[in-house]
């Protein structure tokens, strides 16, 4: 349906722009054709059910890939482009591809099968294969269907009220579930304009000026290189309908400086590769007491076990991994790890649950501390973890990174008053260098504390 939906687009508004990606832009009626000639190439190597492992540095061929995919029946399994060699067998080994597409060569590369076929759909095929960042270990390979995979922009057109008069700006990476499957295929099926590239500072600023976008995202992390970017300072954002937040949970002051620059509304995303994103949402306006709180989407039920971990089921949560045990208990529900808590009788996000850890038997969020430190206009990154201390107990320790020197003791007055006294950082590190993160730009907490707390 998803291509089927974006041919109607190309037919009823073919002259309009569809994609912008860097200095590349089709039609509606040139992506079409485009991606019927993919189709056509690759339909004489390619049988329908197989599956290709596909990366590429230009971010347009990942969706051009999709929909060939979808056209012809074929498995999508994206990926990023010069992953390291072992991370790379990992994830043949997880999905095993029955063509891989890595560079121009690969294509080349692929054999003719010299048979006529029946390009045949279903529901239930297997639509595309996503990879986990990998944080607890081996990339986790998440299978979705068709239904799913359709469904899910479908979910997102509602979410958003998407309109064709609607600019869309996605900068996620094209091998996400959100990369895809949250603004990009939504917005093409609805006719929108999209602009497609990985979020750069810069660029963000002229792309707000240029182009004025209605909807996309913006995560911490983005607005803590804007702040660095001339230009952020005066930048408007009343022209956006609804600026999207996510991946983490956002500071207060953060927000609130959206809103200080004219952003009407801004949406707050919780989802996951296992589920299709978001599965939980809250629009907030200006003054709303609770931007952070969160409602389950349609298509999910959840439930909290004792450990006020989130467990979710629905029509388009995987079925399973496909190379590690997937815990979904007997009713259905998939475990998120993700822990939530209540206030003022609504729902919030805490914490990943292998993430929390005691303090004089309070469970302190990592998330909570960091974000009182974000905010800093010296500070680029933050990661907060905990040093082991006799009989059992733990101290809280912030590893922080600037570009500049920093007192200590200031920083740790410009976030006290935000924190719970068991949740202050006994210490204070101060590092020039960028945090350890992985291939998807996660903070590696492991790594930062064995590099800056364990090695004292």
């Amino acid at each position: 349906m998803i291509w089927e939906a974006i041919k109607v687009q190309a037919k009823n508004n073919g002259g309009k722009t569809a994609l912008i990606c860097h200095d590349k832009k089709y039609t509606y009626s040139e992506l079409v054709e485009s991606v019927e000639k993919l189709s056509a190439t690759i339909s004489t190597a390619i049988k329908p059910g197989e599956r290709i492992l596909f990366a590429s540095k230009k971010e347009y061929h990942y969706l051009r890939m999709v929909l060939a995919c979808d056209k012809l029946g074929v498995t999508f399994m994206p990926t990023m482009p010069d992953l390291p060699e072992h991370v790379l067998d990992q994830i043949k080994s997880a999905s095993k591809p029955d063509h891989v597409i890595l560079n121009e060569e690969d294509a080349l590369n692929l054999q003719p099968h010299n048979q006529g076929l029946l390009f045949k759909k279903n529901t239930s095929d297997l639509y595309t294969v996503i990879f986990t960042s990998g944080t607890t270990g081996e990339p986790k390979a998440v299978p979705h269907t068709r239904f799913a995979c359709t469904q899910g922009p479908i979910q997102s057109i509602k979410i958003h009220n998407l309109v064709a008069d609607d600019f869309v700006l996605s900068q996620l990476p094209p091998w996400t579930i959100g990369g895809l499957y949250l603004y990009v295929l939504p917005g093409l099926m609805k006719g929108c304009t999209v602009l497609m590239e990985m979020f750069n500072p810069r660029k963000f600023i002229e792309i707000n000026k240029e182009y004025k976008p209605t909807i996309g995202i913006i995560v911490p992390a983005m607005m803590v290189a804007l702040h660095k970017t001339r230009g952020w300072k005066e930048l408007d954002l009343s022209h956006w309908r609804e600026l999207g937040f996510g991946s983490t949970v956002c500071p207060d002051e953060m927000l609130q400086e959206l809103f200080d620059k004219g952003a009407p509304a801004l949406r707050n995303l919780f989802g996951c590769t296992e589920t299709h994103v978001p599965m939980f949402t809250h629009l907030a306006v200006p003054d709303d007491p609770y931007p952070l709180q969160i409602h389950v989407t349609e298509n999910y039920q959840f439930k909290l076990d004792r450990y006020n971990v989130c467990w979710i089921k629905g029509p388009l949560i995987t079925k399973g991994y496909l190379n590690q045990e997937t815990p979904i208990d007997d009713e259905g529900y998939w475990c998120t790890g993700d822990v939530l808590e209540r206030q003022h009788n609504l729902l919030f996000y805490k914490s990943r649950k292998t993430d929390l850890f005691k303090v004089n038997s309070f469970n302190v969020s990592p998330v909570s501390i960091e974000n009182a430190f974000i905010p800093h206009p010296d500070v680029n990154e933050v990661c907060v973890t905990y040093r082991d201390r006799d009989l059992g107990e733990k101290e809280v320790v912030a590893i922080v990174s600037s570009d500049v020197e920093i007192n200590t003791m200031e920083l740790l007055k410009f976030a006290k008053d935000k924190l719970f006294q068991y949740e202050i950082p006994k210490e204070i590190i101060v590092t020039n260098d960028p945090l350890p993160r992985n291939r998807m730009g996660k903070v590696q907490r492991h790594v930062v504390r064995e590099k800056f707390v364990e090695t004292e």
